[in-house]
């Protein structure tokens, strides 16, 4: 049995807070949680870690708990065979809060069967998405039914946030083919308004994300498309691969759909400037790398260079991805890129990426210029990332002692193999250790995973993951570390801003640690992440103070508040 401080909400309202005898505003937001038991996983083949000592139960920083915590979803493979590259991509999901009860809900997308992409025996059904409430005592309750977010087709991911600022978390789903927009009606149920909100598309879509382009305090949309797949496209004779790589196809537009604030989305992406032809995305990012007060977007690509899409601060982007060093890997290589990560791993107050690729990944640390040098061989993660085909990829500081460490979720991206997972802890200056022989018996294990998610399931200030793999289970990792350090974890509420706060920028100041960050709809690969600011605190026992810059320009600043809590701030 887990233990801890109830974790509370305590909601601000005041533009600067000077002293500890200033009121607050408290509602309880969650109580203990006790999580144990361990999930099967299914027997795979594949490339294997190198041999280590074997670490201490005791030791392990995660433990399966799928089984425990009643999370019972598999990602369907319609003829359980890997013959087309659609289908390598997998799927993932989201967290969300969507009943507003301050813990974070998880919905998973399956890729169902579909004539001439999945093909199927005649009869299959498609398995549902899948709806998990929080329960809050380390279980989840499935409520796809009753929620009404069974979902069709063909999913790759889903994105979530208020797009209407009504108070209620929203849920896109992104499919090839299609979007399934459902509004979320505030009573545990969700409607789906894709037609009414002028979502209707016919792109092979597999990242999306909610962002304020304009700053005028509506969430707006960017879809990231793959593809125009092409069944009758085959590999090359003697090519030794199932099936023809991303260049085979023709290349799909990325799409920007403006807010209009009346419930639907307006397309400006031809005069937004995002209409970048020749590319085949497969994630999309939102990234503040300039520090400038607006949300510019990075976007992966397959085998093409990525894309950094500068924001003018009014909702006109320009490419600026090779001038700031992002475009291509150190080796000046367009691998094909999966997703990246945004993250501090130097501790410098600027937002770096972790990219994970078929091929070689980056770390790019980013410079007060906006200029970016890709360090991932001499941080120590090329070494250990090489061998393997990375997929989802997570900053967490997951033993909370003040620095972003990494979690890298491997597959083999053309058949149904698996490969173990990377757990990296951060010396404190970009650099990483392979400690993934502590991380725990899933660390052992060949597995062909996709998408992975971070967040903090019961509320304990110790990052959990959640991973889902080709054809098989996910999996739920808590993360029972009785070591770690203290922590704060800040969930914000717009007001003038966005609902989301979404592009606010936050500073934490304990003692000698200082620490910053910015709120976003976290995507990297086929996985939203907790929407919620999480940061470790070490061995400090105290936050001096919290700056906030909010997207409407409002600043905030509270001081001395309460550590080893979530807490709610809200806009004033």
């Amino acid at each position: 049995m887990l233990s801890s401080a109830s974790p509370h909400v305590f909601v601000s309202h005041c533009v600067s807070v000077r002293s500890r005898a200033a009121l607050w505003q408290v509602a309880l937001v969650a109580g203990l949680i006790g999580v144990g038991g361990c999930g099967k996983a299914p027997d795979s083949k594949g490339t294997q870690r190198p041999a280590a000592a074997a670490s201490s139960p005791a030791a392990a920083v995660f433990e399966d708990a799928t089984q425990a915590a009643g999370i019972a979803f598999v990602h369907q493979l319609a003829n359980g065979q890997l013959d087309n590259i659609m289908k390598s991509d997998g799927a993932g999901g989201t967290f969300l809060d969507y009943d507003g009860d301050g813990l974070m809900d998880v919905y998973l997308v399956n890729s169902g069967p579909v004539p001439g992409l999945s093909d199927a025996p005649p009869g299959t059904v498609r398995l549902s998405n899948r709806l998990y409430r929080n329960r809050g005592d380390g279980t989840f309750e499935d409520v796809t039914q009753r929620a009404g977010v069974e979902g069709r087709g063909f999913g790759t991911t889903a994105a979530a946030a208020d797009y209407d600022n009504d108070g209620h978390t929203d849920l896109l789903v992104v499919n090839f083919g299609e979007l399934i927009l459902f509004h979320n009606r505030g009573d545990g149920t969700f409607e789906d308004v894709t037609a009414r909100a002028g979502l209707v598309s016919r792109q092979a879509g597999i990242s999306a994300t909610f962002f304020d382009a304009d700053n005028d305090g509506l969430l707006d949309l960017f879809v990231a498309n793959y593809l125009v797949f092409d069944p009758a496209i085959k590999p090359p004779a003697g090519a030794g691969i199932p099936y023809p790589g991303p260049l085979s196809y023709e290349a799909q537009f990325n799409v920007l759909y403006h807010n209009r604030g009346d419930g639907t989305f307006e397309d400006v992406s031809e005069k937004a400037g995002i209409r970048i032809p020749n590319h085949r995305a497969m994630s999309v990012t939102p990234i503040d790398y300039d520090l400038d007060g607006d949300e510019d977007l990075y976007v992966s690509n397959d085998g093409t260079a990525n894309l950094l899409l500068a924001n003018d601060g009014r909702g006109h982007f320009t490419e600026v991805g090779l001038a700031c060093g992002v475009a291509l890997n150190q080796f000046g290589e367009a691998g094909g890129s999966m997703g990246a990560a945004v993250g501090d791993a130097n501790g410098d107050g600027l937002p770096d990426l972790l990219v994970t690729r078929f091929g070689n990944a980056s770390l790019y640390l980013n410079s007060p210029g906006g200029f970016f040098d890709d360090r991932v061989a001499a941080a120590g993660i090329l070494a250990v990332s090489s061998r393997y085909t990375g997929w989802g990829g997570s900053f967490l500081d997951f033993d909370n002692d003040g620095d972003a460490d990494v979690f890298i979720a491997n597959g083999d991206p053309h058949y149904l193999k698996g490969s173990p997972s990377l757990l990296l802890e951060n010396r404190g200056n970009a650099t990483f250790a392979d400690v993934s022989d502590r991380g725990g018996a899933f660390f052992q294990r060949a597995l062909n995973l996709r998408g992975c998610g971070a967040f903090d399931y019961d509320n304990d200030g110790r990052m959990d993951l959640l991973v889902t793999s080709l054809g098989g289970p996910a999996i739920l990792l808590h993360n029972r570390l009785a070591a770690g350090g203290h922590w704060l974890t800040l969930r914000l509420t717009g007001t003038r801003s966005n609902r989301d706060g979404f592009g606010a920028r936050v500073k934490v100041v304990a003692g000698p640690l200082t620490q910053q960050s910015e709120a976003r709809c976290p995507t990297s690969y086929v996985f939203q992440q907790d929407p919620r600011l999480h940061f470790g605190l070490g061995a400090q026992t105290k936050v001096d103070r919290i700056e906030i810059r909010w997207p409407s320009g409002r600043t905030q600043t509270l001081e001395n508040p309460p550590i080893d809590r979530v807490l709610q701030i809200q806009e004033p």
